[in-house]
């Protein structure tokens, strides 16, 4: 029997700046779950947390360097090259140059066989154990969120389901033109986290109200080696209370379609489905 897979499926990346996998064969776009194909496209500076995965892995480079570092040291694989990596051995990819290869994973690439550095089952969970900081900024915060808004937006893109496109598409310039503009005459608040109050920020929550009219979480996003900590829920108790001081009429979350797994996580705040919005989708 032949089967066919008429396109590969976008799923999340690690690492930073966001590379993009489209996988063509694997658990996600295919149910298999004895080998993974994968092609991913990295851009330059691009760096991976450390992983010790369950599978073995081999990497065809068709353009570019992809540098993978293991505790022995570090090589550079040149396009054209391929390296293998052993299952059980820790291992770190980059590229420094931007890289495009070929990645296949035997079994097949889950976030459980991974095991990346600082993941659920390497990291501390208990959020007694990490000191998160926050910063609030107004309107002038939108900037310092573009990198982690590129991780959220391959997690939209990965869960679409008809408007995948437009949502690849999509700059982060846009994205705050829209947040500026809706908002002309109200407020803006930026929440940010970081831990340990040093490097990159690890997630973000924007608010946004004004007297007598609507409050609303215009976006929120913690970085998923970050998550069960509570820094979500700490975002949401900050910013409503934000919105609650501003004597606002009602309180608004919009969700994009694909991401309905996030309803469960606004019912603890009280918020619930009210209506469907149904666009036509165009060429």
């Amino acid at each position: 029997m032949v089967r066919v897979i008429g396109s590969p499926r976008l799923i999340p990346a690690a690492g930073s700046p966001p590379k993009t996998i489209a996988e063509y064969i694997g658990r996600v776009v295919s149910g298999t779950e004895q080998v993974s194909i994968a092609m991913m496209k990295s851009p330059p500076g691009w760096a991976e947390p450390g992983q010790t995965p369950e599978f073995d892995e081999y990497s065809v480079v068709l353009q570019g360097t992809l540098v993978i570092s293991t505790r022995s040291g570090s090589v550079q694989v040149m396009s054209g090259q391929t390296a293998i990596v052993s299952a059980g051995e820790w291992v770190r990819y980059s590229s420094p140059e931007g890289a495009e290869y070929l990645a296949i994973c035997v079994p097949a690439f889950s976030p459980e066989l991974v095991h990346r550095d600082g993941s659920e089952s390497s990291q501390v969970t208990d959020s007694d154990s990490i000191d998160i900081t926050y910063e609030e900024y107004g309107k002038d915060g939108l900037t310092l969120i573009e990198e982690l808004w590129n991780h959220l937006k391959i997690h939209h893109v990965c869960n679409a389901r008809y408007f995948r496109d437009q949502l690849q598409a999509r700059p982060f310039s846009e994205r705050c033109d829209d947040i500026k503009n809706s908002n002309t005459d109200r407020e803006i608040l930026v929440h940010l986290a970081k831990n340990q109050g040093y490097g990159p920020y690890i997630g973000f929550c924007i608010s946004s109200a004004a007297p007598g009219s609507y409050g609303e979480i215009e976006s929120i996003f913690v970085m998923p080696e970050y998550r069960s900590l509570g820094i979500g829920t700490a975002f949401m108790e900050r910013a409503l209370l934000w919105i609650k001081q501003r004597n606002v009429t009602e309180y608004r979350v919009r969700v994009c379609e694909g991401n309905e797994q996030s309803f469960r996580f606004y019912e603890r705040f009280g918020f619930y489905l009210r209506r469907h919005l149904l666009l036509k989708k165009t060429e």
